[in-house]
C-alpha cells in the first residue's frame, strides 16, 4: 500500500475516532454555520485538527480536515459494513466485494457492455440453477458451463480501466482496505481534478458492474494463502478467537475460508451506512459533494 502524509493524518483520525466510541469518551460537540450562512457542521471542542462533521440531507456523513500543504485531497470513502458483517457460511465476502468494485461499470471497464452484458447474465442464471442442485456431477457439469461462458464474457472486460482512469486525474493512492466494522476506498489526487473524482465515485457504487470475478477470486485465494504464512496474522487471529468466541471477530476472518460460488453481492443502500473522509486543499468540497 502507498503511503503519504494524507493518508496517516486520515488514519489517525479514523483510529482516534475509534478508540473514542470504544471507550465511550465524553466530549463536547460545537456546530457552527458557514461563512454564506448555507450550511452547519460540527466541529469536536479543543480537537487540534479542526476536523469539520457534515450530515448531507440524504444522510450520508461528510468529515473534511483542511491542510493546505499542497494542493491535493485524501479522500476515503467508507461504509459500515465489514468482515462482521459476512455471513458464517460465506466468510471473506465483504473483502471480495472490495475487490470487485474496482471492476468498473456499464461505461468503464468495458469494450462492449450490451454483448457482455448477455453474457453476465447467463452467468448469474446458471449459478442459480448451480445452487439449487444437489448432485455433485450436475454441479460440475453446471460449473464448466459456468467456466466458459465466463472467457467469453472476459473477452470483453477491460481489466484495470478504473485504475488508469484515476492515474488519468493524478491520483497516486488507488487502494481499499476491508476491516470487522467497514471497507474503506481510497485515493489522493489533485484539488482541481475534484469533480472528476466525484464523478467517477457516483457511477462507481451506484451501478458497478462485477465482473472478471473468476480472476479476482483467485487473487483473494493468494492473499489468503499469504496471510496464512504471516505470523502476526496467525497471533491476531488466535488472539481474536479466544477473546471472541461467541461473536463474528473470533468466529470468523476478513479473509474467510473458502468463498462459496453463487453469492449474490448487494452494496449497502442507505446513505446513512455510508461516509466520506477528505484531508487536503478543501475549498470545494462541500458544494461539490453535497450536490
Amino acid at each position: 500500500m502507498k503511503t503519504s502524509s494524507n493518508f496517516f493524518t486520515l488514519l489517525f483520525i479514523l483510529v482516534l475516532s475509534t478508540t473514542q466510541a470504544l471507550a465511550q469518551t465524553t466530549y463536547k460537540t460545537i456546530t457552527k454555520t458557514s461563512s454564506d450562512g448555507k450550511y452547519t457542521y460540527q466541529t469536536v471542542e479543543g480537537d487540534p485538527t479542526q476536523t469539520r462533521f457534515y450530515t448531507l440531507k440524504n444522510g450520508l456523513t461528510l468529515i473534511l480536515h483542511e491542510n493546505r500543504t499542497e494542493p491535493r485531497i485524501m479522500a476515503l470513502i467508507t461504509t459500515k459494513a465489514g468482515g462482521k458483517n459476512d455471513p458464517a457460511t460465506n466468510t471473506g465476502l465483504a473483502h471480495y466485494l472490495e475487490h470487485l468494485l474496482f471492476k468498473g461499470t456499464d461505461q468503464l471497464g468495458t469494450a462492449d457492455y450490451e454483448t457482455e452484458k448477455g453474457y453476465l447474465q447467463q452467468i448469474e442464471a446458471l449459478y442459480e440453477v448451480y445452487n439449487k442442485t444437489t448432485d455433485e456431477s450436475d454441479r460440475t457439469t453446471i460449473y464448466h458451463q459456468i467456466d466458459s461462458i465466463s472467457g467469453l464474457a472476459a473477452k470483453y472486460a477491460i481489466p484495470n480501466e478504473y485504475d488508469k482512469a484515476m492515474a488519468e486525474i493524478g491520483s497516486n493512492m488507488t487502494n481499499a482496505f476491508t476491516s470487522f466494522e467497514m471497507t474503506a476506498y481510497m485515493e489522493n489526487f489533485p484539488s482541481n481534478n475534484l469533480e472528476k473524482y466525484l464523478m467517477v465515485q457516483d457511477e462507481r457504487f451506484e451501478d458497478p458492474v462485477f465482473r472478471l470475478f473468476h480472476t479476482e477470486l483467485e487473487t483473494v485465494y493468494e492473499e489468503k494463502n499469504i496471510s496464512l504464512d504471516d505470523g502476526g496474522s496467525k497471533v491476531f487471529d488466535a488472539i481474536f478467537a479466544r477473546l471472541f468466541k461467541n461473536h463474528p471477530y473470533g468466529t470468523q476472518t476478513i479473509l474467510g475460508t473458502v468463498i462459496g460460488k453463487g453469492v449474490t453481492f448487494r452494496l449497502p443502500g442507505s446513505p446513512d451506512v455510508w461516509g466520506m473522509m477528505c484531508e487536503g486543499d478543501l475549498e470545494e468540497v462541500y458544494r461539490s459533494v453535497s450536490r
